[in-house]
């Protein structure tokens, strides 16, 4: 049966890879909406999220951090340099309590996501998940090559029923390139599955980890440039280094005040493109 299922997997692995475009495609747009297919909707591209939403949310965004955390990134890179792919899986309650906090078929779909996303050779991975989502992005990771995992610039987690369980860490993950928020009071990151309302307070969230993100993927074009040389940014600060963040769980206070504000985006009926593809 293992057997079996590492033919299946390989399988649609290599279906999904098959499946990206050979060609950039030249729009790309903001995400609306609870669904998010861009990688292989568009293909490879500088930047690529991969997503994964919480328990019983629509679609495979949500309708609370991962819209906002994707449109946060394509604010500031400009919407054409930025494909967002959500996690296709059922985030039943139920299945909060398969081993690890996530049920397989999302763990598989997720590596099948990030390990499609490494065979982009110029693009830089970040990924990110908020509550069950968190436990999948955990498991995700911890399962993958080591050449994948060294491809993956940066990863947030939110409301992470993980954090007491991993030691506030994804394992065999670099904890430098992992930033893990967890509302003071929020119980499911101190091993339990009791939720309250401060687990539903991580929108306000969004853009310090929207600029942590940012700064890692900054860091890491310094030592390994886009394509082209450089990365057209636009006129946005982002801070270096970002304010001190504690470990979680952080206080309701923690939420650094000097960050500029996120580019609003400018949402019009005709394109949305609003950069030009940098390679």
């Amino acid at each position: 049966m293992a057997v079996s299922l590492q033919v299946l997997f390989l399988a649609v692995f290599i279906a999904v890879v098959s499946a990206l475009p050979a060609t950039l495609q030249p729009r790309q747009s903001w995400t609306i909406g609870y669904w998010a297919h861009e990688l292989t909707e568009y293909g490879c591209k500088p930047i690529i999220l991969i997503w994964a939403k919480a328990t019983i949310e629509p679609g495979n965004m949500g309708l609370t951090v991962g819209p906002r955390l994707s449109d946060g990134l394509k604010a500031l890179f400009g919407p054409a340099n930025v494909v967002t792919q959500g996690v296709d899986y059922w985030g039943f309650i139920e299945t909060n309590f398969y081993p690890g906090g996530a049920p397989p078929w999302g763990i598989y779909d997720m590596q099948l996501l990030l390990n499609a996303a490494a065979t982009c050779p110029d693009s830089k991975i970040v990924a990110a998940g908020y509550s069950q989502g968190a436990a999948l992005t955990h498991r995700a990771i911890e399962g993958l090559p080591q050449a994948v995992k060294d491809k993956i610039v940066a990863v947030v987690t939110f409301g992470d029923t993980q954090t007491y369980q991993d030691g506030g860490r994804i394992k065999g993950f670099d904890a430098n390139r992992t930033l893990i928020i967890c509302n003071t009071g929020d119980l499911v990151c101190s091993g339990t599955l009791y939720v309250f309302p401060v687990h539903f307070d991580y929108i306000k969230w969004v853009p310090t980890a929207t600029y942590y993100l940012a700064g890692k993927l900054l860091e890491d074009a310094v030592h390994k440039p886009w394509p082209n040389g450089s990365f057209i940014f636009p006129n946005v600060t982002v801070p270096a280094p970002l304010p001190p963040i504690p470990a979680p769980p952080q206080p309701s206070d923690a939420v650094p005040d000097g960050l500029p504000p996120l580019p609003t985006p400018e949402i019009s009926s005709g394109s949305m493109d609003t950069n030009a593809m940098l390679f």
